[in-house]
C-alpha cells in the first residue's frame, strides 16, 4: 500500500491498472462496482455545503484520454439547513447528467460503471431500498478515448468556495473492479494483487492558490476490510483511522 494521497476534494480509495490499453496485450479496467448507504447529513445552520459519493473509472493518472473520469453516484447537499439528494453520472469534461432516480437518506445504493465488448460505457445506479434503478449508455464515448487506467470509490467535497457537508461516515461494500487484457478478465477488490497498486485519498490542506476549495474540514478513509472490498470514509478525520 502506498502512502495516502492528499487531495483537495477526494476521500476514498483508487486502484491503478497493471498497465494501460495502449497496446492490445496490455490490461485495463472495464468495470467498477460499489455499494453504500446514502448518508444522513448534519446540516445545522449551514447555508450551503456539498458532498458526493460515487464510483468511477479513469480519474487518477495523467493520460491523453478525451474522457475521464467516468462516474456515477449521488450528491448529498445542504441547502439553507436542509439535506437534499440527487443521482447523476458524468463523463468528464462533458456536463454532469441527472439520473431519474429519487434518493433519500438511509437508502441502500449500488453503482456500476462498465465497458462492453464494443467499447460502449454503461452506468447504473440501483436503490435497493426503493427497488428503483436508473441506467444510461454513453453512445458518444468509446473505450479508446476513455481513461481506463484506474478505478475509484470516492466521497468528494466541493472544489468551489463551499463547505464540505458533514456526512458523518460512508461505508463502501462490494468495492470491486474488473480488469481485461488479451488473456482474459479478472475481478477483485480494491487492493487486489493483480492491480498495479492501490492508494487511499485524504481530503487535506492544499498549497495556497493551488485550488479554489474552501474546505476546512478533513475527511479520510479507514483501512480496508480483510477481503479488500470494503472501507469507511470518515468526516473530520485527517488520517487513516480504524473502523
Amino acid at each position: 500500500m502506498t502512502q495516502p494521497v492528499v487531495s483537495a476534494s477526494w476521500a476514498g480509495y483508487d486502484a491503478i491498472a497493471a498497465s494501460t490499453p495502449a497496446a492490445a496485450a496490455r490490461s485495463y479496467f472495464t468495470g467498477v462496482t460499489g455499494s453504500w448507504t446514502a448518508p444522513a447529513l448534519r446540516c445545522g445552520a449551514l447555508a450551503s455545503a456539498r458532498a458526493s459519493v460515487w464510483v468511477g473509472l479513469g480519474g487518477v493518472l495523467d493520460t491523453r484520454a478525451v474522457y475521464g473520469p467516468l462516474q456515477v453516484g449521488i450528491d448529498a447537499d445542504c441547502r439553507t439547513g436542509r439535506a437534499t439528494y440527487s443521482a447523476w453520472y458524468e463523463a468528464y469534461p462533458e456536463p454532469l447528467q441527472r439520473l431519474r432516480l429519487t434518493v433519500a437518506s438511509g437508502d441502500a445504493l449500488t453503482a456500476n460503471v462498465s465497458i462492453d465488448g464494443a467499447g460502449r460505457p454503461h452506468v447504473s445506479l440501483r436503490d435497493l431500498t426503493s427497488t428503483h434503478s436508473a441506467a444510461a449508455t454513453l453512445g458518444g464515448v468509446r473505450v479508446r478515448p476513455l481513461a481506463t487506467d484506474s478505478a475509484e470509490w470516492i466521497v468528494e467535497g466541493p472544489v468551489s468556495r463551499e463547505a464540505l457537508a458533514d456526512f458523518g461516515s460512508v461505508t463502501f461494500t462490494n468495492a470491486t473492479a474488473t480488469e481485461s487484457s488479451s488473456t482474459g478478465t479478472h475481478s477483485g477488490g480494491v487492493d487486489d494483487p493483480a492491480w498495479g497498486y492501490s492508494e487511499p485519498d485524504v481530503i487535506g490542506p492544499q498549497a495556497a492558490g493551488a485550488h479554489l476549495s474552501d474546505v476546512a474540514e478533513l475527511a479520510a478513509p479507514g483501512p480496508l476490510a480483510a477481503a479488500g472490498e470494503g472501507f469507511t470514509v470518515n468526516y473530520d478525520s485527517g488520517a487513516l483511522v480504524a473502523g
